[in-house]
């Protein structure tokens, strides 16, 4: 159920138009800007958008440019494992990764450690309204999030055609904090 699931948002995700899709990662990226754990976090992890997915370049280099500390995982396929590393240079401190998703070239970006990211803008195939996330199946990010600190903030970012009442979950399956959207900002009930 969770493969045809995934098949069918990644082709209506892939199916929007380019200008709807730069259109909404901007209204997504000043809605981003505008939160105040975004404000007031030093330092945020972010993935680099891969794949219609909503663009986060327009992101990184606002947050380079208020002086934070940005990082993106470099994924380590065999250990299942995200390497935070800090961006230092969107365009040349960047390279090909794991599963063709763009990622920090290692001697270009220092490791951040976990345990100082005080945001993680994560991505997903599809949310529910409780926030929850259906990802790409390889639990990285459900791991990740299981060892950030207590107080960090985890934040989705998505189009509103990912959105939908309940996505397929299971017990490990990571609750966020917000998930925006062109047209919304969601957070849990438990707050």
């Amino acid at each position: 159920m969770k493969k045809e699931f995934r098949k069918k948002v990644i082709s209506d995700r892939n199916n929007q138009s380019y200008e709807s899709l730069c259109k909404n990662s901007s209204i997504i990226t000043q809605k981003v800007l505008a939160l105040d754990c975004i404000k007031t976090a030093k330092n945020i992890m972010l993935y680099l958008d891969f794949n219609n997915e909503v663009k986060t370049d327009e992101l990184i280099i606002k947050l380079l440019s208020l002086g934070k500390t940005v990082s993106s995982p470099i994924t380590i396929k065999e250990e299942k494992k995200l390497i935070p590393s800090q961006i230092i240079d969107l365009k040349d401190g960047v390279k090909i990764g794991a599963y063709g998703i763009r990622e920090p070239k290692p001697e270009c970006s220092p490791e951040v450690e976990v345990k100082d990211i005080d945001v993680v803008i994560v991505p997903a195939v599809a949310y529910d309204k409780d926030c929850y996330r259906l990802g790409y199946g390889g639990g990285f990010y459900d791991r990740f999030i299981e060892r950030l600190r207590e107080d960090a903030i985890t934040v989705g970012i998505a189009f509103d055609l990912q959105i939908f009442d309940s996505v397929p979950k299971e017990d490990h399956d990571a609750q966020l904090d917000y998930i925006i959207t062109e047209s919304q900002i969601l957070t849990p009930n438990r707050f």
